[in-house]
């Protein structure tokens, strides 16, 4: 087996992030030749604007590409606070349409409409304010995460997910959802001159499903390889395949990740230096930032995150002809951030111990106590900072909990 120290980007995964530039690029062209464009909440509407051909860009992509990618949540920040708004993450991406000099990548082009979310009022706020910014619509859709808290999710729910979804909803919501996509779609027709496909339409959804296969098969390569060959930060950046989804482009581009796993699997390659230890991330954040210490300090590698198992869980089977209503199901409830689920995925990527983030002070989570009962140690910082706490708690938990057990398991 080879180890690599350079942690150099995977070149799949490089074209990823070079096409997502691109594709940014050849949309303000298209924009300022009388195209239409559109922004959106994740997990709504992407594939019925794919077929409608409208490039659309997903809020909740962009704010990570302006926190984190590019680090300028501070100026953000500030400029929110400059205009009277209270700084809020899922807010950035409105902000760079206040201050579009600073914004990542040339800034966005207007958006013909913006499809806000009644997910909660701050963001549904947010979507209004943005749109008044750039001057245009603003077109609410009920979506709603808790929607299948009408009923108890099964044990295991995340295998009922692509092929038994609407068995964990409330079947009145999906009813609902789905005329109110077809209310989008009759206003799309009106906008654009074009009559919805449902052929293309089902075309796309079955490209979604073949994509993340791939994604799949990739996924389980890694989880089951010793040493792991794709770092945390390759697999968070190829998640932006998601936000284009069922395109051909997005389906070749998981398909060369694919095929770059498979050879580094092969050939017995690990990404990391060493791997004493591995630790599974319940956090939906990128690689954190005090990942280097761990691995440098205790040789402790964060193998994966919420993030990078959850891609997967986008692809549904299309039951009854009806290609529309297996959306709407799907954006009525793609995943539970549920520990049990985390476990599964924990045990699924060999860990050994299990991180999340914990407010400061507060009592044991219901994640620490169903991660501990199943025989993971459970860390719960307050940040992802690599400062002298985060430091001295990390050495805390490795000298008490990790290598404490070490003699035990030998």
């Amino acid at each position: 087996m080879s180890f690599s120290s350079a942690q150099t980007r995977l070149p799949s995964v490089d074209a990823v992030r070079t096409h997502q530039r691109v594709w940014l690029d050849d949309t303000r062209n298209r924009v300022l030749a009388g195209e239409h464009f559109a922004i959106c909440n994740a997990d709504d509407f992407e594939e019925v604007f794919t077929t409608f051909g409208i490039p659309s860009l997903v809020i909740n992509y962009w704010n990570s590409v302006v926190t984190f990618s590019e680090r300028k949540g501070d100026h953000y920040d500030a400029v929110l606070a400059e205009h009277g708004y209270v700084p809020n993450r899922f807010a950035h991406g409105f902000g760079t349409a206040l201050d579009p000099s600073r914004a990542p990548w040339g800034g966005l082009p207007k958006p013909t409409l913006i499809v806000g979310t009644t997910r909660d009022e701050a963001q549904l706020r947010v979507t209004e304010l943005w749109a008044e910014a750039f001057g245009c619509e603003c077109y609410p859709l009920d979506f709603s995460w808790v929607s299948q808290f009408s009923h108890e999710l099964p044990e295991r729910w995340w295998e009922f997910h692509r092929d038994r979804s609407e068995s964990m909803l409330d079947l009145a919501r999906v009813d609902l959802r789905l005329e109110q996509m077809k209310g989008l779609i009759a206003h799309l027709e009106a906008i654009t001159g074009k009559a919805f496909s449902l052929a293309d339409f089902r075309a796309v959804m079955e490209r979604l499903n073949e994509q993340m296969n791939y994604w799949e098969m990739a996924r389980d390569l890694v989880a089951a390889a010793r040493p792991l060959p794709v770092t945390l930060r390759d697999q968070m950046a190829l998640y932006q395949v998601t936000w284009q989804r069922g395109t051909p482009e997005n389906l070749a581009l998981v398909k060369a990740y694919y095929d770059e796993v498979k050879a580094l699997v092969a050939e017995g390659a690990g990404c990391y230096a060493q791997e004493e230890f591995r630790v599974y991330m319940a956090t939906s954040g990128n690689d954190p930032m005090y990942h280097g210490y761990l691995r440098e300090r205790h040789g402790g590698a964060i193998v994966s995150n919420r993030y990078a198992c959850i891609a997967p869980m986008y692809a549904r089977t299309i039951e009854n002809d009806d290609p529309l209503r297996a959306l709407a199901a799907r954006q009525l409830f793609l995943f539970d951030k549920e520990p049990h689920w985390e476990v599964h995925e924990a045990k699924r990527w060999g860990a050994d111990a299990i991180f999340g983030i914990e407010p400061e002070g507060a009592p044991p989570s219901r994640y620490s106590e169903v991660c501990e009962a199943a025989g993971f140690p459970y860390l719960g910082l307050p940040r992802d900072a690599d400062d002298a706490d985060i430091r001295a708690r990390i050495d805390r938990f490795v000298d008490t909990r990790l290598n404490a057990r070490a003699p035990a398991a030998q």
